[in-house]
């Protein structure tokens, strides 16, 4: 025979699943909620341009088209809501995941910034 704490703890468990199921379904619907929009990547573009500080004010055509390319690669290749999920990670960590993305326009940038820098 089976005790009342056993019941219990048998329904106890099933009910836990059940709220476990439904929230990884509201979350799941809630992350697909998140698509990119016009304002995403202006909003990428300026942050971009932001973070190059001096470089965007010295190379200011090749930092925007540095910051544009990066940022179309960026809303091609990831989902919103991953991209919010790596920015909440170390910098190095970042790095790590979105270098390969923007692997193409960062070589760019850097071999636009050595033409137009004057070394002489």
């Amino acid at each position: 025979m089976v005790s009342k704490w056993q019941k219990y703890v048998a329904i106890g468990v099933m009910v836990l699943v059940v709220v476990l199921i439904g929230i990884k379904l509201i979350y799941n619907y809630n992350a697909n909620q998140l698509n990119w929009e016009e304002q995403d990547a202006a909003q990428l573009t300026n942050d971009c341009l932001d973070d190059l500080g001096g470089y965007a004010v010295r190379y200011p055509g090749q930092s925007i088209t540095y910051c544009e390319c990066s940022t179309e690669a960026i809303i091609q290749n990831v989902d919103k809501a991953e991209y919010y999920i790596i920015r909440e990670k170390s910098a190095a960590e970042q790095e790590e995941e979105l270098l390969p993305i923007i692997l193409e326009c960062y070589n760019a940038y850097q071999e636009a910034i050595y033409n137009a820098s004057t070394l002489d």
